[in-house]
């Protein structure tokens, strides 16, 4: 009304007098430009600054903040809880249909499977009597006659949840073995079974690898004669026939040994460290591919014992290069083990190996293309190992060598699949983190898509669905995720997706990783020859530019996108320079006061490495820049999105208590001066004065204390 009032003749606003009865009211015209179109018009409001909050006011906005994230981090722990047991019930019921199914003749009848539900049970919900019962009763069947108990029998079917609800009860059997003073029986039944295995390969192999598994339960529980005893018997394992009963073997001894030397059991510079010696030994002299498994095994398995700190005290990388550029033809499985022996560090020390697997994936990426096909199988299966154990804030570390593989040419296309496959991978284990990695990587996988060999393009399709389940945007997941990688498999499919996407109402902001699916799409259509699929391609990238949640987001997009628009600009269409010109505001836009993420990340990455290397002059290189970027991600991934004051409560003490975990187990440190020198003051200072300038407001007003 007071618009309308405003354009009366007679003044304007609400308090406005009507125009007399029977008159006709004269409203000015809208101003209009050259082009006949109404020009908006700003006007200028005052709006009155508000006074400082006072402390108290201060102090209840953030409990009031703080509370609603608990209840929002409450909700989503729910709803994640809700949906792991209702995926478990469903397995479970799947699996006891299974067994239903295969009648009185099987290894496991529906009784069993029961036992064996109730005792895996005891080991991840409390101890009830029921549980307790069935443990102790599988416990009492095993050392009565150990290769006919269910624990064992249960291992032989090729069934998946059956299997791991067996190696479960296990594990429970062997937490109560070990807590009555069963444990050195225990070991001596379980090893009865591997001295006994059953005839078909394949069979013995499931048996074997679940034993071992149980074995490691006994981990603290067992006299120094039992570990030699049982060390004997692994090390046989190590070469076998069977790659995965090796790898689980060399597994059980780092497992047993590792509590044996911390409790005084074993002293750490015999057994262990003659097994060293012994395995880098047999690395460089290795001459067929059982020695190459057996020395790969037991390099795994002593540095597993040893700790990560071996490495660096004991020459092992140095030793192990040497036997990748080694060749003589007397030891022409020295690189095969030395390949190996990578991925068994990495299965033995999981995280503990990242500061020096990281730098090594690389060299892993190269050799999926030597000449010699059992260093490049043997390469495949270190870098599975290695991506496998990796945690997630080392994901970002690591992909860029699998992007460098994916652009390599030629030699089969080896290295293009298996840089698909350690991507799927990643995408599986780390969606969160992998997500924001994608904008590098689809293009990637599109060339694959276009590569000439089968085998390579079917590794792409095969990897476009995994990736795709990293898609946070509810409507790109669900209702366009078909017509997305439909068009990327298939150029003349773009149309058909553009439209889909233009009819598609979005209810949810546009992150980074649904534009690295969206992006090629539209920018292949903007580029087209159709003047109405690029005045679509355009409309498109306008409306995704104004869903964008961050700009960092947009970030790697602006450098493709924005030369396109700034060409179509003059285009001979009319319609498609209007659409181009609002495309080109909105991009700008949306890219707003952007600060470069990558920026931000190596800025607090070196300023953590240059506090290490002055607290801590003794901390290997390798460590020093595994916790630099490791810090810097933890920092980045916590604080480098949403500003919320729980977050900070909760990443600035984890970066210390990080760096404490890593230092300590290589160098005694006094945890108070890593967290002075580390990241309580001096990183997070450094990561905030990165951010984005909308951002720093947000933290000073919300003024979160250090």
């Amino acid at each position: 009304r007071g618009a309308a009032a405003a354009r009366r003749g007679g003044g304007g606003g609400e308090g406005a007098a009507p125009a007399p009865a029977g008159e006709v009211e004269e409203v000015a015209e809208p101003e209009v430009d050259a082009d006949g179109k109404p020009v908006r018009v700003f006007h200028e409001v005052d709006i009155p600054e508000r006074p400082p909050l006072s402390e108290e006011e201060l102090a209840a906005v953030r409990a009031s903040i703080e509370e609603r994230e608990r209840i929002s981090a409450a909700y989503e722990a729910g709803e994640a809880a809700t949906r792991a047991a209702a995926a478990e019930a469903e397995a479970v019921e799947k699996a006891r249909a299974v067994v239903a199914s295969k009648g009185a003749g099987w290894k496991v009848s529906p009784a069993d499977f029961e036992r064996i539900l109730s005792a895996a049970r005891s080991s991840a919900a409390g101890k009830a009597e029921a549980a307790e019962a069935a443990t102790a009763a599988m416990l009492d069947e095993l050392l009565a006659a150990a290769g006919g108990s269910l624990l064992v029998r249960a291992l032989v079917p090729d069934t998946k949840v059956l299997r791991e609800r067996a190696i479960r009860a296990g594990a429970a059997a062997m937490a109560a073995a070990a807590a009555a003073g069963k444990a050195e029986a225990t070991l001596a039944a379980l090893e009865s079974v591997l001295d006994a295995p059953p005839s078909d390969a394949a069979v013995a192999e499931r048996v074997a690898t679940g034993v071992l598994s149980s074995v490691s339960r006994l981990a603290g529980s067992l006299q120094a004669a039992s570990l030699l005893r049982f060390l004997g018997r692994a090390r046989a394992l190590f070469g076998g026939e069977s790659a995965a009963v090796g790898m689980e073997a060399a597994l059980a001894v780092s497992a047993l040994l590792r509590p044996a030397i911390c409790g005084g059991v074993m002293a750490e510079d015999a057994e262990p460290l003659s097994l060293l010696r012994e395995s880098l030994a047999a690395v460089k002299a290795a001459s067929s591919a059982a020695e190459a498994r057996a020395a790969a095994g037991g390099v795994g398995a002593a540095v597993g014992s040893l700790g990560a700190a071996a490495i660096g005290a004991h020459g092992v990388l140095q030793a192990l290069s040497e036997a990748l550029d080694s060749k003589s033809k007397e030891a022409a499985h020295a690189r095969e083990a030395a390949t190996l022996s990578y991925g068994a560090l990495a299965r033995a020390l999981r995280h503990g190996f990242e500061p020096y697997g990281v730098p090594a994936l690389p060299k892993l990426i190269r050799l999926l293309a030597d000449k010699d096909k059992k260093v490049a199988d043997a390469a495949t299966v270190a870098a599975e190992a290695m991506i496998e154990g990796l945690s997630t804030l080392s994901v970002k570390a690591v992909v860029g060598a699998l992007y460098e593989g994916m652009g390599v040419v030629g030699g089969g296309g080896r290295v293009r699949i298996e840089c698909l496959k350690l991507a799927g991978m990643l995408a599986t284990q780390a969606p969160g983190t992998m997500g924001p990695c994608l904008p590098e990587c689809i293009p990637l996988v599109i060339e694959c898509l276009n590569d000439s060999n089968a085998k390579v393009q079917t590794a792409a399709e095969e990897a476009l669905p995994v990736l795709c389940s990293c898609v946070q945007n509810a409507e790109v997941a669900s209702t366009l995720r078909d017509f997305i990688i439909d068009a990327l498999k298939k150029p003349d499919k773009t149309f058909d997706c553009v439209e889909e996407v233009l009819m598609t109402t979005f209810c949810n902001p546009m992150d980074g990783t649904s534009l690295a699916f969206m992006m090629p799409i539209i920018i292949r259509g903007i580029k087209d020859a159709n003047y109405e699929l690029v005045k679509k391609a355009t409309v498109c990238a306008s409306n995704l530019c104004a869903l964008i949640k961050d700009s960092s987001d947009i970030a790697p997009f602006v450098p493709l996108l924005l030369p396109l628009l700034e060409k179509n600009v003059e285009h001979s269409s009319p319609n498609i320079r209007e659409a181009t010109q609002t495309a080109r505001e909105r991009l700008l836009e949306g890219a707003g006061d952007l600060v470069d993420p990558a920026k931000r990340g190596t800025a607090v990455g070196a300023c953590v490495r240059d506090s290490l290397a002055a607290a801590v002059p003794s901390l290997p290189e390798p460590v020093a820049t595994y916790l630099s970027h490791t810090c810097a991600a933890l920092l980045e991934e916590r604080l480098g999105g949403v500003v919320r004051v729980q977050n900070f409560r909760h990443a600035v003490p984890r970066a210390p208590t990080r760096l404490h975990t890593v230092v300590t187990r290589r160098s005694v440190l006094n945890r108070a001066v890593v967290t002075t020198v580390a990241l309580r003051t001096i990183a997070t200072t450094h990561h905030n004065s990165q951010l984005m300038r909308r951002m720093m407001r947000v933290l000073r007003r919300t003024t979160v204390p250090a």
